[in-house]
């Protein structure tokens, strides 16, 4: 089964949709958009990861994403999906698991702040551990990505139910890296910790040829279901309805070349 994480961005400079759910009641619609469209999982991130971001307050960053997680939750009640803080802040990822978020998404694997690894011990939450190359060092070729990922993830086996592993697509690597980090996300999909991609409208697609000037809609949706057909397991997308209406149509064809082998 495969599951869609759709992205709430609760700020005002994320490279593809900031500013346009900055306020709580405009993220909380935002989300329950989501989830009728199709989200199994809502991602909440109050501080932008785009190049050349500016860091924000620890309480700027509360500020911003407790109030949509809280109301949110109230919703788990009548629709069955998860919350997911996007934080590399243990204090903003204790806070968003009291309010009742379920995952905690951290793009620094737990090397920006050294009580993230208690936090996610001691809350039991389910963890999605990235590849940055500023944390991570070395190059971002598929082996250290997926040696990188292996030795973070270790450090939480056994504590907590469910681990993923992201390879960061954008996140400090080269063109270059990026697309054959796609190309070969089967490697990362052989070990034993499910795969998470984020491909969504990123600004690789813009830099190849003939697609310079893209919406980048399109080429995200086939780069998702490559990845699907190579064993990924979540994708983490702005255009949820898009992604599970490609999704039906690559489990129905898989079905049927089964029926039919």
């Amino acid at each position: 089964m495969h599951k869609i994480m759709g992205i709430i961005n609760c700020t005002p400079d994320s490279f593809f949709d900031g500013g346009r759910h900055c306020e709580p009641k405009n993220a909380f619609e935002h989300g329950l958009k989501l989830l009728n469209d199709g989200a199994d999982i809502l991602d909440i991130g109050g501080e932008s990861t785009r190049p050349g971001y500016e860091p924000i307050s620890e309480e700027e960053e509360l500020s911003r994403v407790i109030p949509v997680i809280e109301m949110l939750a109230k919703e788990q009640s009548r629709k069955n999906f998860q919350i997911s803080i996007d934080t590399t802040k243990a204090n903003v990822a204790l806070r968003a698991v009291k309010a009742g978020a379920n995952i905690i998404n951290d793009i620094s694997a737990m090397e920006h702040d050294p009580e993230m690894l208690k936090t996610i011990t001691d809350t039991k939450a389910d963890a999605v551990l990235q590849h940055v190359l500023k944390y991570a060092g070395g190059t971002s070729s598929v082996k250290e990505v997926k040696n990188y990922l292996l030795k973070r993830a270790a450090l939480l086996e056994g504590k907590i139910k469910n681990i993923f592993i992201d390879p960061g697509i954008g996140f400090g690597k080269t063109q270059e890296e990026n697309l054959a980090l796609i190309a070969n996300i089967d490697e990362l999909c052989q070990t034993k910790f499910p795969v998470l991609l984020g491909v969504s409208r990123k600004s690789y697609i813009a830099k190849i040829k003939g697609l310079e000037n893209s919406n980048r809609l399109i080429p995200s949706i086939i780069s998702g279901m490559v990845a699907v057909q190579k064993g990924v397991k979540v994708l983490r997308v702005h255009d949820v309805l898009e992604t599970r209406e490609a999704l039906e149509m690559l489990s129905l064809f898989s079905q049927h070349s089964q029926a039919f082998c």
